[in-house]
């Protein structure tokens, strides 16, 4: 696919953000909790380069196979909750952010490991581009599901003013699962008036793992903009 103009915009944007992000948040003998995605692919790339050249000690917790597989393969020495219950730092990226210091993450359906390692964080650190910046959240809200209890789930997001959808990938037949073995599927709830609320009412749907609002959990968010520089957000 030819990448656009506004692609390259947008992946500049981003690059600009990941180097704020490591000259910044990164320093020497943390642990840190790595979300997954695109973005975060791009930034463990650049960390691998970055911790080499200044000879780091740094252990990255992944949230992901995805994330673990590309950790690995830059040199950066990775660990789990198991060895580390408390991380220094979680840096992670989202799908939508709101003014409000909400988020939705998920689109890579590693929404689960994602919030467990940034509730696991003593901080915790976006980085994304400036076309993820929304005034209200909209996209529909990702869900992780036990399989058993989709039609069950189905039924209370509907109770709940939305639509759910499982989702289907590409690179296979049928429905995407989770690293977990769980379903993903996506609630369109339209635009969402209060993240906060309706994050703990899906919670509270039996059978839900997990869902990808993330509300108010972020401390600093790194966003590149058009011109190349970075605005950094201060939330708590």
């Amino acid at each position: 696919m030819m990448q656009t103009v506004s692609d390259d915009k947008r992946l500049r944007a981003r690059m600009a953000a990941i180097t704020d992000v490591l000259s910044r948040e990164i320093s020497n003998d943390i642990v840190i909790g790595i979300g997954s995605g695109t973005t975060v692919e791009m930034l463990l790339r650049e960390m691998g380069k970055f911790v080499k050249e200044r000879n780091l000690k740094v252990i990255v917790i992944p949230s992901s196979y995805q994330s673990h597989m590309i950790a690995v393969a830059e040199g950066l020495r990775t660990a789990s909750l198991y060895e580390y219950s408390h991380l220094d730092l979680t840096i992670d990226s989202f799908d939508e952010s709101d003014e409000e210091n909400n988020v939705i993450k998920g689109g890579g359906a590693a929404l689960a490991r994602e919030k467990i390692i940034a509730h696991a964080a003593e901080r915790v650190v976006y980085v994304a581009d400036y076309a993820k910046m929304k005034k209200v959240l909209s996209m529909p809200v990702p869900l992780e599901i036990l399989p058993f209890a989709l039609p069950h789930v189905k039924n209370a997001v509907k109770k709940l003013g939305g639509e759910l959808k499982p989702r289907h990938g590409t690179g296979k037949c049928g429905p995407v699962f989770s690293d977990n073995g769980n379903m993903i599927a996506d609630a369109d709830f339209g635009e969402l008036k209060d993240p906060p609320k309706l994050e703990v009412e899906l919670k509270q749907i039996a059978g839900v793992v997990e869902n990808g609002i993330f509300a108010k959990v972020c401390h600093v968010t790194y966003v590149g903009q058009q011109d190349g520089t970075v605005k950094r957000i201060e939330w708590k």
